[in-house]
């Protein structure tokens, strides 16, 4: 008992928004993954597919929950759909690629009537969010990046709307895909995808676990839950709790990033400020014939 003679009260744990949501299937309310006959057992298994909210990471993770999904929204905080918000606050529109080494992008800049981005340290846009907050831009710009900008040209053929997300603009994106599912009255199935990193060659082409993108999907699942899409799977539900918990501490975990440490090292500073910057934008683009638009 501690001094005083006084039992101490035992403190209430604070519940989480946070928590895996019900079975679509078994909910009665919404729709059930338009593909489910045609899914493998085990990927049924790793597909999330009776929930509503579902989060997998990267090319392999989309191909397992994208399909059945209404929405898809990308998370490549550092740098690419930061990146591309920024455009879009700038009224740019952004073609994404895979590589700038890759055969066949200059015809496809050709055909869009656009400009090639260029590599950080050059002139003009870059993947560097920063870019395209100054000087006069292009209409439409290809950027090449070999994590999200690969992982956005896979998912061109899915049917489903694919939405570009970082903080600046999580909370617009919730709301984005609310007013979907009101216009179309029925539940939309959410698949939230962080890109990772492959473009590390010491990663030796593997998938690298960002928590840049963990924290930013996380908080754009947390904006879900906030307006009523809180039936999420499991996977979800972990990066949205990773999100809630961490509170103030996202922006200074972020910055402290291995991401953010490389980029801070190249100069870049000035993008994982801008990557950290909270819901300070409603622009939400999505992706219209190959080009996000906002």
């Amino acid at each position: 008992m501690p001094l005083g003679g006084r039992r101490r009260a035992r403190a209430t744990p604070r519940r989480s928004r946070c928590t895996a949501g019900s079975d679509l299937r078994r909910g009665g309310h919404g729709t059930v993954n338009r593909y489910s006959a045609a899914v493998s057992e085990s990927s049924a298994a790793f597909g999330q597919s009776k929930y509503q909210v579902r989060f997998d990471w990267g090319v392999d993770g989309a191909a397992r929950i994208v399909p059945g999904a209404h929405i898809v929204v990308v998370v490549d905080a550092l740098s690419f759909t930061t990146a591309v918000v920024v455009a879009a606050e700038h009224g740019v529109s952004i073609a994404p690629w895979n590589s700038l080494d890759e055969d066949g992008v200059a015809e496809f800049a050709a055909g869009l009537g656009a400009v090639i981005a260029n590599r950080r340290g050059e002139a003009g846009p870059t993947l560097s969010p920063a870019s395209f907050a100054v000087g006069v831009q292009p209409a439409v710009v290809v950027l090449p990046s070999p994590n999200g900008g690969a992982l956005v040209r896979g998912l061109e053929a899915d049917g489903a709307v694919v939405l570009a997300a970082s903080m600046r603009n999580r909370s617009a994106v919730a709301s984005r895909i609310l007013s979907l599912q009101e216009e179309r009255g029925e539940r939309m199935v959410v698949a939230v995808i962080a890109a990772g990193e492959r473009g590390d060659d010491a990663n030796d082409g593997r998938l690298r676990f960002a928590i840049e993108d963990q924290l930013v999907a996380g908080a754009v699942i947390d904006a879900l839950v906030t307006l009523g899409l809180d039936h999420t799977s499991p996977e979800a539900a972990v990066a949205c709790a990773a999100y809630e918990g961490l509170g103030h501490a996202v922006v200074h975990l972020i910055g402290a990033s291995g991401s953010a440490a490389q980029l801070n090292a190249m100069g870049y500073r000035g993008d994982v400020r801008i990557a950290t910057e909270r819901d300070i934008t409603t622009v939400v683009p999505e992706l219209v014939d190959g080009v996000f638009r906002a």
